[in-house]
């Protein structure tokens, strides 16, 4: 898992157009630790993720999981309200079976 999260940050930071020791030098961190976290040589403790997460102006989930659509998925839903009861209304429509003469 420690890798995963270490491999996400690092494409965070990619897309976002920064170095490693320029995020380090942003979260005030030498930069060997963070590219410890990314490599995945040490673990990324929550206050840090969230610390990145802020720098990078992403959620701290999006980190958390496997792909990058569903980081960036995650990323999308964030912080939209509107958006994210539109996917719950999708997602119930899916559970419920078809209507009759549908099926």
């Amino acid at each position: 898992m420690d890798a995963l999260v270490g491999v996400r940050v690092a494409e965070a930071r990619r897309a976002a157009g920064m170095t490693v020791r320029e995020l380090a030098t942003a979260l005030g961190w030498p930069h060997t630790t963070l590219n410890n976290y990314e490599t995945g040589r040490r673990p990324i403790p929550l206050e840090r993720l969230a610390a990145i997460a802020q720098a990078l102006h992403r959620p701290p989930a999006s980190f958390l999981v496997e792909t990058a659509v569903e980081a960036d998925l995650i990323a999308s839903l964030a912080g939209n309200v509107e958006r994210c009861l539109q996917v719950k209304l999708v997602l119930a429509a899916l559970d419920e079976p078809p209507p009759e003469g549908l099926e």
